[in-house]
């Protein structure tokens, strides 16, 4: 497996805290008979619990467009060190954003998603670079 497909995997694994953090916060604050029912009344949380549920929400809404630019890049065979850096990069700052989210640093958490962006742009620019006339 390339070091492409083992961040996509990484992250894709790092959805299964992300989905039961705030889970786990809601059920500490309603305790295990809250987390037995159906869970129609959510208890009142700490702060941490709502920034976990933006998290993952976060996550998921990039979980996609991430997954499909490395893909991309390795059905297309446009994978190389660049590439590898890049995910690995990605998926780093990735996870650091969840972390940021979750104990409430928004300038570290801001700055871990650009971050992050910027190397998903970087796999972009090498799976079409090949292709411009320049």
């Amino acid at each position: 497996m390339t070091p492409d497909l083992i961040s996509l995997l990484i992250l894709a694994l790092w959805s299964i805290p992300l989905n039961h953090i705030p889970a786990v916060g809601r059920t500490l604050s309603g305790g295990v008979e809250w987390a037995m029912t159906n869970r129609d009344k959510l208890p009142e949380t700490d702060p941490w619990v709502g920034r976990g549920d933006r998290a993952q929400r976060n996550h998921h809404d990039n979980l996609a467009m991430i997954a499909i630019v490395i893909l991309t890049a390795q059905i297309t065979g446009r994978t190389d060190k660049i590439t590898a850096i890049a995910s690995i990069v990605v998926v780093s700052f990735r996870i650091l954003h969840g972390i940021a989210y979750l104990i409430g640093i928004p300038i570290l958490r801001s700055l871990s998603y650009f971050i992050s962006l910027l190397a998903l742009f970087v796999i972009v620019w090498r799976i079409i670079a090949p292709q411009l006339p320049f």
